[in-house]
């Protein structure tokens, strides 16, 4: 028996930006997998702008004005074929409970499977298959294919557009990005940034500093007023920050939203790694080098180190990280 294809789906989409971003593999292959069906995505107020694989409309699900619950029940005029629930939340299984979807598909955990249909379940323990495979493994094909990698499709056009406004922008620069969002025990030390950004300005390379408002004393910190490093933390919006990392030669980086973002960018980056697992969450990326020690405590998961040591983090010198990214310059 022919199993029928869906023609219409809609994808909710994770909250959070390195989440979203491993998806687009996921949304390309049902993209691919399902030529005629138009795709719908569901995201958080901020990502719509962003350039997205889809097919159809991008929702977008405010928390702050509107339940799950009531959002779920807006879509039932919509008849989608197949809910996919990226999340793994309660509330995002809920929403598609409600939306009468008649396929609601995601997986099992946080007491969510009488919501979904079918639930799924993981086929490797939590955290040990990458998560972008755990969300291809929810679609049910019959056939394989390459390794799937996260993508924005992007042109120099948009890129233009998107940084018109930034005349100032040094040319043949090194992008730095040292927040963690998720906390300290993913931050490389601040101190370590700024002795990389010292000698990578003693190379003749220009190095821009990327990060939210937040992020702006640290860039100061790491900057020091030094001639060829710039501080753009908070200068720019997400559009704009995937624009300046499409035109980076290169990314260095915590395990952040900003790492993966130039992941889909298949450019150039070394990532850092601490409490998590690259694993789980590492960039996949033919030009990613990947940074981490690998202790008998990591990947632990935490956003604090319990021994208030974080010498997963510490142990990593700037000199390493120098020789890696001078290593893949010559590379690229």
């Amino acid at each position: 028996m022919t199993l029928e294809k869906p023609k219409k789906i809609v994808i909710r989409t994770p909250n959070w930006l390195g989440d979203l971003m491993m998806a687009t593999a996921f949304i390309q292959r049902v993209l691919a997998s399902y030529p005629e069906a138009k795709v719908d995505l569901i995201v958080k107020p901020g990502f719509e702008k962003l350039p997205l694989p889809h097919r159809g409309r991008v929702w977008i699900f405010d928390k702050s004005s509107q339940s799950p619950g009531s959002f779920g029940k807006s879509l039932k005029g919509e008849e989608y074929d197949c809910f996919y629930v990226l999340p793994p939340s309660f509330s995002s299984a809920w929403m598609a409970f409600c939306s009468g979807s008649k396929k609601r598909i995601g997986y099992a955990e946080n007491f969510r499977g009488w919501l979904l249909k079918p639930a799924k379940h993981y086929d490797h323990p939590p955290r040990t298959q990458h998560l972008i495979q755990e969300y291809i493994s929810l679609l049910d094909l019959s056939f394989a294919s390459e390794q799937d990698f996260p993508k924005l499709d992007i042109s120099s056009e948009w890129i233009a557009n998107q940084l018109q406004k930034y005349q100032e922008l040094p040319e043949n620069y090194i992008a730095v990005a040292p927040g963690a969002i998720y906390g300290p025990a993913k931050q490389w030390p601040l101190t370590h940034y700024q002795v990389l950004v010292e000698q990578l300005v003693a190379y003749q390379y220009a190095v821009v500093v990327l990060g939210t408002k937040a992020d702006y004393a640290d860039g100061e910190m790491i900057c020091q007023q030094r001639a060829g490093a710039y501080n753009w933390c908070g200068k720019s919006s997400l559009t704009e920050l995937v624009a300046i990392l499409a035109k980076a030669r290169l990314l260095v980086s915590n395990d952040s939203g900003s790492m993966h973002i130039m992941a889909a960018l298949q450019r150039p980056q070394i990532a850092i790694f601490g409490s998590t697992s690259p694993a789980w969450t590492g960039p996949l990326n033919p030009y990613a080098h990947v940074v981490y020690s690998n202790l008998s405590c990591s990947p632990c998961f935490q956003r604090t180190c319990s021994y208030q040591h974080y010498d997963c983090l510490w142990k990593i010198t700037p000199e390493q990280i120098l020789q890696e990214t001078l290593s893949l310059l010559r590379k690229v």
